[in-house]
């Protein structure tokens, strides 16, 4: 795994914990970022707790505190909806 840095020290939201959701969340969490991620599937947040990444209801997050929201290229662009 490539360790993403451009994130060390800032808090970045991650909408999806599929494979590469949760692949991206390592890479983060790697590269020194905070994490808050979240999916709708429950056994992918349970994998993701099991790993130590923090998951939690985006829809409660602090936007002002985050740098970046990213999406997981497995969520298609039509979900959530407004």
């Amino acid at each position: 795994m490539i360790p993403a840095r451009s994130f060390a020290g800032r808090k970045v939201a991650l909408f999806g914990l599929g494979g590469s959701g949760l692949a991206t969340a390592r890479a983060l969490v790697a590269g020194g970022a905070s994490v808050l991620a979240w999916d709708d599937n429950p056994e992918s947040v349970a994998k993701a707790e099991a790993e130590g990444i923090a998951t939690g209801d985006l829809r409660a997050a602090q936007w002002p505190e985050f740098a970046a929201l990213v999406l997981a290229p497995g969520v298609p662009l039509t979900h959530p909806k407004p």
